[in-house]
């Protein structure tokens, strides 16, 4: 398992509410909220429990640094606990950090293949109104990792957390965005290089062989890119921090760095896709178009949004002034013309308002219709739109060790039909890895394009309803993997529902074959008028 606190850049950013807000909202899926718990507050209803720790947090007025402490557990890929197993473990992590008793929301998400925990935890103290921050706690929570592996039986996870750094930045953002890094492509292509060098002037022609070209910013050294694109010197390597550079080659002497030389670079850094199996440089080129003409549609939306609201507010004025006029040009007392001018002004003051909100709600309207994606989360917009090469290359990115109960078939089924069975069903969401979550009548199914999988606690309805998809995708002949109980329960099943069911599997086959048999028996005999007791078979494998 992993677990990671999520750290947060800016403390005025930093707001519990929000938080709560996007870990409790279902975002239109079914299965993605199995359990939201709040813990040492007064009420378990997650409005009120919200507000006493908003209050709790408002109370202390000293603290400068963030409040929250948003911790994230993940399970590998398919494996579940109960939900009792989770929270002893929320709990677990919750102690070693130091936060027994502080106030937390523990929100457990099951819209992916991986089983993940949010715990937002109050950093203040409820009675004590100080806050706690945790120290080493990257130490104390891969300890607590190790321990929960074994003792539950879970993949085991390398925590080791001395590893490099800068190779674990980079494949984090690269995972994440599905996109070689300029960090990661400087250490797989030029590093050796730098280092190997022991003058600034060869050093350059190493960068600009590159495309690249190094510069003093604050207190160290960047290395950018030809596209503009800069990163951190010390980041990609301890050895080319501003010291370390300076103590090894003496006094920075910027290089010349020219168009031409731009152009005679052998290699240089361009964004691309990280794909081995499939050639992803068409719909890249798409993407990056698409994302062109977003980012345009969205500059020209939001230049004519304020001209209109420029052109409204000078219209308010010129009327506003207009009133004032005749106000002044008009026969009255004193008092009476001070109480128009009063009212005139409430009047400018309200429809300034008027305009400057409606000029917000369009602008975050255009916002969110034209916002910058994420070449994975395009990938994922179009697969779900029905764009097969799209789902492919999703699918292509994930390493196939799933472990937990799943349906699927011998042979593969990855002709241009393979996906049809869910093309007319209401497709929930699709993940950064290919899975496919749809209904079928009134259970949810996840498809990851090699198997059905199938969640620890589902029911013999949603069972029965899975096994038909999986017949009409795979055939009659079916693989069933997962724990013992659940293998014999699918028999079940397809025994109790009658359909034309074959395992791959002898045993199960069996077993299959034995409740067939058990059932015409008692059939037979309830028939023929005669009353007995039979007993089923032992669910034993």
């Amino acid at each position: 398992m992993i677990a990671k606190i999520i750290p947060i850049k800016s403390v005025r950013k930093s707001n519990y509410s929000a938080l709560i807000k996007y870990l409790t909202d279902p975002q239109d899926k079914s299965e993605r909220i199995s359990q939201i718990k709040t813990s040492n507050c007064y009420s378990d209803d997650v409005t009120v429990a919200l507000l006493e720790i908003q209050n709790t947090q408002e109370m202390n007025k000293r603290a400068k640094s963030d409040k929250t402490c948003h911790l994230v557990l993940s399970f590998p890929e398919g494996e579940r606990l109960p939900l009792s197993d989770l929270n002893a473990i929320e709990e677990r992590f919750c102690n070693v950090l130091g936060f027994t008793g502080h106030q937390r929301f523990s929100v457990v998400h099951d819209d992916t293949n991986n089983l993940h925990i949010h715990i937002a935890i109050n950093k203040i103290h409820p009675q004590n109104l100080t806050i706690h921050n945790p120290y080493y706690d990257y130490i104390k929570v891969a300890k607590l990792c190790e321990q929960i592996e074994q003792e539950y039986g879970l993949t085991q996870v390398n925590h080791e957390t001395v590893s490099d750094k800068a190779s674990r930045v980079a494949h984090e953002i690269e995972t994440r965005t599905g996109v070689e890094s300029l960090l990661g492509w400087i250490k797989r292509e030029v590093l050796t290089e730098i280092i190997d060098e022991d003058n600034w002037q060869d050093l350059h022609k190493v960068l600009a062989r590159h495309g690249l070209t190094i510069k003093e910013r604050g207190n160290g050294f960047v290395l950018v890119a030809n596209n503009g694109v800069a990163v951190k010197a010390s980041s990609v390597d301890r050895s080319l921090s501003k010291g370390n550079l300076t103590q090894r080659l003496g006094a920075f002497i910027p290089g010349e760095h020219s168009a031409k030389s731009s152009q005679q670079s052998t290699k240089q850094y361009k964004p691309k896709p990280l794909q081995n199996r499939i050639d992803t440089s068409k719909l890249y080129a798409r993407y990056q178009q698409k994302q062109a003409d977003s980012a345009r549609q969205r500059t020209n939306q939001w230049v004519m949004l304020r001209q209109s609201r420029d052109q409204l507010i000078d219209r308010a004025k010129q009327e506003a002034k207009l009133k004032r006029n005749l106000i002044k040009s008009i026969k009255a007392g004193r008092l009476a013309k001070k109480a128009l001018y009063a009212t005139a002004h409430q009047q400018f003051k309200v429809t300034i308002a008027v305009i400057k909100s409606d000029y917000q709600k369009a602008y975050q309207h255009s916002k969110a219709n034209h916002s910058r994606m994420g070449w994975l989360d395009w990938l994922a917009f179009e697969a779900k739109r029905g764009n097969a090469e799209a789902l492919a290359v999703l699918r292509s990115r994930r390493v196939d060790q799933f472990k937990g109960n799943q349906v699927s078939a011998k042979q593969r089924q990855d002709g241009p039909n393979a996906n049809s069975h869910f093309k007319d069903g209401l497709v929930e969401s699709i993940s950064k890895i290919g899975t496919v979550t749809y209904k079928a009548g009134s259970t949810t199914i996840r498809d990851d394009g090699k198997r059905l999988i199938v969640l620890p606690d589902t029911s013999r309805e949603a069972l029965r309803d899975i096994l038909q998809v999986a017949m009409k995708k795979y055939g009659s002949h079916l693989v069933i993997n997962g724990t013992e109980p659940f293998r014999l329960q699918v028999a079940e099943v397809a025994v109790q529902n009658q359909m034309r069911i074959t395992f791959d599997d002898k045993r199960l086959e069996q077993y299959r074959q034995q409740l067939l048999k058990q059932r015409r028996v008692s059939k037979t005999q309830s028939v023929g008028g005669i009353r007995s007791t039979t007993t089923t078979p032992r669910r034993s494998l």
